[in-house]
């Protein structure tokens, strides 16, 4: 069914406005999809903060041309794509198409029903191999926590010697002291 002129420029100026404010950005493949599939992660999404678009790719392109972002070429995007896009966190969207990957795959097939399609990171747009890899870096909010383990275990592992006696401390200084020479 053909859309509207309209339509599609009310389609470019809503995804236009979410792009303005977009930290992250990235574009997901969901041929294999079910609606009902599809109504759990834009509820998913739409719950972490993150929005789910469908529309057409070349309104995609266009958007982030009129945007300021980089240039989005519709032919690196295969197949029916939508896109996610986090006003808070750059790698949210990606991580979050890690996240639906696991959840929609097909044991039988061996296969997703969605997959990455490309992201805009850094001011780029990065192919599917880089969102893959942007996918895994952890969040800040992980990465705080691993920083504030290490910072947390010099202390506590001082502590652990002093807890135990004088003795585990002159063991500890005894053997230094070999290693040092």
């Amino acid at each position: 069914m053909a859309i509207s002129r309209s339509t599609k420029s009310d389609q470019l100026a809503v995804l236009e406005a979410k792009f303005k404010e977009a930290k992250g950005v990235a574009f997901i493949t969901f041929n294999e999809l079910t609606v009902e599939e599809a109504q759990v992660m834009r509820r998913g999404l739409r719950a972490d903060g993150m929005s789910y678009t469908v529309i057409k790719k070349t309104l995609m392109a266009l958007a982030a041309k009129n945007t300021g972002l980089p240039e989005v070429n519709v032919d690196d995007l295969e197949g029916a794509v939508a896109v996610i896009v986090s006003p808070t966190d750059e790698i949210a969207p990606a991580a979050s198409i890690k996240k639906y990957m696991a959840e929609f795959f097909d044991k039988e097939t061996k296969t997703s029903k969605v997959g990455y399609a490309g992201s805009i990171f850094e001011g780029k747009f990065c192919d599917v191999a880089a969102t893959a890899i942007i996918a895994e870096t952890p969040s800040r909010e992980e990465s705080l926590a691993k920083i504030v383990g290490m910072l947390k275990s010099g202390p506590q592992k001082l502590h652990n010697v002093f807890g135990s006696g004088f003795q585990k401390l002159f063991n500890v200084l005894e053997n230094a002291e070999k290693f040092a020479s």
